[in-house]
């Protein structure tokens, strides 16, 4: 009965230090909103860059010049990317979909955190955003949930 409890009092432990709640966040320059951990704090919004920030996360996401860039090309730009940031232990990028977008990702570790770099292409206006994810004491779900998120406000 002991182990029952300890195990029950473990597992409740975990949820509670995993457990992170989203909101809505929105990039207003370009109308793109995603689910961010609640609470994250804003540190730079322009033209080019939006930029979030918390005791687990460093999000930042950068509009890209898109001029010659395909969806075929998604991958080897995001690969340039992540190794002009530093970003080592990549995996193989892997494509995603969404409702507005054509995605890809990979995961990495950026010093001593693990990572997630993502490209986003629109489907109908072929704009590119980078997004960097760099978190620590979350899931990795947690952060795909959050990738898989993205979208452009409608007009």
């Amino acid at each position: 009965m002991k182990r029952f409890l300890l195990f029950l009092m473990t597992v409740c432990l975990y949820l509670t230090v995993n457990a992170q709640a989203l909101a809505p966040m929105t990039w207003t320059a370009y109308g793109l909103t995603f689910n961010a951990p609640k609470g994250i704090l804003v540190e730079e919004d322009t033209e080019d860059t939006f930029l979030l920030n918390s005791a687990r996360f460093y999000i930042t996401i950068h509009a890209l010049d898109s001029e010659g860039i395909d969806k075929d090309g998604l991958g080897e730009l995001l690969t340039g990317l992540a190794e002009d940031d530093g970003v080592q232990e990549q995996t193989e990028p892997a494509a995603f979909d969404l409702k507005q977008f054509h995605g890809i990702w990979l995961k990495g570790v950026a010093e001593t955190d693990p990572c997630y770099y993502a490209c986003l292409m629109t489907k109908d206006a072929g704009t590119v955003f980078y997004v960097s994810v760099i978190y620590n004491r979350i899931t990795d779900k947690f952060v795909e949930k959050m990738l898989k998120s993205f979208k452009m406000e409608e007009e």
